[in-house]
């Protein structure tokens, strides 16, 4: 499978946005994809919240994911790559919107990519969830 280039910021939001659903679904914003880390932000105006008044936990769940796959793309460039487990760890009740979930390399191996994910508060700064996912890469990749 050949590959673009440079996998620009832009080209990377076009590929997610494009490709996963979810992501306008639930108004996630990619806002970093680099070697140093895939930054993304779920911003207010969608239905995330669980009874209660929390962000529900599948959408945090999903934060993460998205975070990892963003910074797999700008680390490996692998379009292919899927998500092969996740640990999450909920640590308080996320109440205030946008969340940040930021991604970064714990390990990038030829085969299979693994990153811890944060998951705050953008405007008290408090960490909400804590993720390990890792990924399959394709064969291409590496």
């Amino acid at each position: 499978m050949a590959h673009p280039p440079d996998w620009t910021l832009e080209h990377v939001r076009r590929h997610i946005e494009e490709g996963l659903p979810l992501v306008p679904l639930f108004n996630l914003e990619v806002v970093e994809a680099s070697p140093a880390r895939g930054l993304l932000r779920l911003n207010e105006g969608a239905p995330v919240r669980r009874p209660g008044g929390s962000v529900a936990g599948p959408i945090q769940f999903a934060l993460a994911d998205v975070a990892t796959y963003a910074l797999i793309l700008a680390v490996k460039r692998d379009p292919a790559a899927v998500t092969v487990d996740m640990a999450i760890n909920f640590l308080r009740p996320a109440m205030t919107l946008p969340l940040l979930a930021e991604a970064t390399t714990l390990r990038a191996g030829r085969r299979l990519f693994t990153a811890d994910v944060r998951i705050s508060e953008e405007t008290s700064g408090k960490l909400v969830a804590q993720a390990t996912t890792t990924y399959a890469l394709s064969e291409g990749s590496g």
